[in-house]
């Protein structure tokens, strides 16, 4: 059970500390300096704390400033109630450092460099909810965050340091050269640019500058379209008859996978599904999860061969596995299903055409099961907006982007249609 209380920290200088201390969860702890203390050890006490009386003269200023702190945490540990995310010692901290600093913290943005700022805004907004999506960046979203700091911290070594009035169009041009010299895809550089514009647009709405270029047509995110594989119904059936007896993590990893392919879902979700997820409404047994990208719930049937997987595990979820251990083991699950068609994919590298040939099941990773159920489903002519409803896809756009089927696949399909027959 949760709870919030201040005690003392004698110091070797005598003065005696005031502190904070968080209660969780089990072995869940955060003691917290409040940057406050008591003159005389015996004029505090912890359930009324300061004492009002001429040794401590400050002691209603220091109530109230502990009052509001108690105050702040209280809700601070209401919301988490509320919503199921983590915990933790730093997240805590960083809410409370800022709700202690919040005019120091404002004046302190208002003097920040474009490069600062950029740092400020992640490890804000890492704790703190964005205004358009009303949640924290989530652990995926910081990660792409950093890397862009980094690469323009990098590429400001080489140049100069630019305030918020130096992210011009000839800043946009001279990036995107910077970064095709690195052998970057067009679609990575896209991204770069994207971010720095969000970055912008943030320090915009704050009043920290009236820079506008980063609105214009030129300043533009360069990206391509890139084959992307999805799997069959024969090749997903040819890793379902795969034996992994002996092989338990790999084992663990193909019914993940294959959870994905029959879901829709993302590998943040489909790799943390457990026997809560699986609901009965109305006599109908399906799964549903809050879905941690958009953080909308989403009911989906449960497919034969995930039946046949909850069978095989007594009704339990594969356990879960670290994402990278799943897509270095899924080349060996493909290779295994003899899933081995030679695939071209072409993209831009550097700024110039680049096309590369591989065995289709090197090509394979945790998203490709997302691709496949969306592909396979559409092929089975399940209607879009059914599709789109499991998959959680919100404009049409976004979702065929995801439809890999070939020409010829298409004509198969069309040639199925009542129209034609």
């Amino acid at each position: 059970m949760a709870s919030i209380s201040f005690f003392l920290r004698p110091t070797y200088n005598k003065s005696n500390k005031i502190y904070l201390k968080v209660n969780y969860g089990r072995k869940k702890q955060l003691r917290y300096a409040t940057g406050h203390e008591v003159n005389l050890e015996k004029n505090w006490d912890s359930k009324h704390l300061i004492k009002n009386n001429q040794q401590e003269p400050r002691s209603h200023y220091i109530n109230s400033k502990l009052s509001e702190l108690f105050s702040f945490c209280s809700k601070l540990l209401l919301e988490y109630e509320e919503k199921p995310q983590d915990l933790n010692n730093k997240k805590i901290k960083k809410e409370i450092d800022i709700f202690l600093e919040k005019e120091e913290r404002q004046k302190s943005v208002n003097n920040k460099t474009f490069l600062e700022f950029y740092e400020w805004f992640i490890d804000y907004y890492e704790v703190n909810p964005l205004p358009s999506t009303n949640k924290p960046l989530s652990k995926n979203t910081v990660r792409p965050y950093r890397t862009s700091l980094k690469n323009l911290k990098e590429y400001f070594e080489e140049t100069e340091i630019l305030d918020f009035d130096g992210i011009t169009l000839e800043f946009h041009k001279n990036y995107l050269e910077y970064l095709q010299g690195k052998n970057f895809s067009n679609n990575y550089i896209g991204n770069q640019i994207k971010l720095i514009k969000a970055i912008m647009n943030n320090a915009l709405e704050r009043g920290l500058h009236n820079n506008l270029d980063f609105k214009k047509r030129s300043f533009h995110k360069p990206s391509e379209l890139v084959y992307a594989i999805y799997l069959s119904e024969k090749e997903l059936k040819s890793i379902e008859k795969s034996d992994y007896s002996e092989k338990p993590k790999r084992d663990n990893a193909r019914d993940l996978f294959l959870i994905g392919a029959y879901t829709g879902l993302r590998v943040s979700d489909f790799n943390k599904l457990s026997k809560k997820n699986i609901v009965t409404k109305h006599g109908t047994t399906f799964f549903e999860i809050k879905t941690q990208k958009t953080g909308k719930v989403v009911g989906i049937p449960i497919h034969p061969v995930v039946k046949k997987i909850l069978k095989k595990r007594n009704g339990e979820l594969p356990k879960k596995m670290p994402e990278q251990h799943i897509n270095v083991a899924l080349k060996k699950i493909g290779k295994k299903a003899k899933i081995k068609e030679k695939v071209t994919i072409e993209k831009t590298l550097g700024g110039k055409k680049d096309s590369k040939t591989y065995k289709k099941y090197d090509l394979i990773t945790n998203h490709t099961a997302r691709r496949s159920f969306c592909t396979n489903a559409y092929l089975a002519n399940m209607p879009v907006f059914d599709i789109m409803a499991i998959s959680g896809h919100t404009n049409e756009k976004t979702f065929y982007s995801y439809i890999k089927i070939t020409p010829m696949e298409q004509i198969e399909k069309l040639a199925k249609h009542p129209f034609f027959n």
